[in-house]
C-alpha cells in the first residue's frame, strides 16, 4: 500500500483513519439503527420519527438489515488494535465489499413496496436514496483513500528482545 496521505490520516498505530466521506457512508448506511436509537430517546412520541422517516415497519427491518455490514464495519473500527482477533481482521480487509453490498442492499429496500405490491410509485425521496446507495458503491470503488484504508490494519506487537 502506498503511504501518500497526509500525516493527520494516521491514527496512533500509523493505520489511516476513516475519513468524513466514509464516515457519511457509515451514517446513512447504519441510520436505520440511528432513528430506531433516537426514537428510543424521544419519550414523548417513540414512534413519530420512525413513521416519519419509514412508511411502514417492514421497511424499516429490511433497512435495518440492509445496514448490518455497515454496523459490522463500525464494530471492527473500534476493535481496529494490533493483537485484534482475526474475525475482526477479516471483516475489515472486507470492508469495500461490505460497504457495497450494504449501499446495494438499501437501494433494494427502496424497489420491495413495488414488488410486495403495498406500493404504486417510488416517491422522490425514494429515489434521492437510491440514486445515494448507487453513488456510494462508485464512491467505495473509485476512491483510493477507502481502498488504502480497509487494506491498513496494525500489526500485531512483538514483544521486545533484551
Amino acid at each position: 500500500m502506498a503511504k501518500h496521505h497526509p500525516i493527520s490520516s494516521y491514527d496512533k498505530n500509523l493505520c489511516l483513519k476513516p475519513n468524513f466521506t466514509m464516515w457519511l457512508i457509515f451514517l446513512f448506511l447504519s441510520r436505520a439503527y440511528v432513528i430506531l436509537v433516537l426514537s428510543v430517546v424521544n419519550r414523548s412520541d417513540p414512534t413519530g420519527l420512525i413513521d416519519l422517516v419509514y412508511s411502514d415497519r417492514p421497511t424499516m427491518s429490511l433497512a435495518a438489515l440492509a445496514g448490518v455490514p455497515a454496523v459490522l464495519l463500525v464494530y471492527a473500527w473500534t476493535k481496529r488494535m494490533p493483537d485484534a482477533p482475526q474475525r475482526v481482521r477479516n471483516i475489515w480487509r472486507k470492508g469495500r465489499a461490505l460497504l457495497a453490498a450494504s449501499a446495494l442492499l438499501d437501494a433494494f429496500v427502496i424497489l420491495v413496496p413495488l414488488w410486495t405490491g403495498t406500493g404504486h410509485t417510488i416517491p422522490p425521496e425514494g429515489w434521492a436514496q437510491f440514486a445515494i446507495s448507487l453513488l456510494i458503491v462508485v464512491v467505495v470503488y473509485s476512491s483510493s483513500y477507502i481502498r488504502d484504508c480497509f487494506n491498513d490494519f496494525p500489526d500485531d506487537k512483538v514483544p521486545a528482545e533484551k
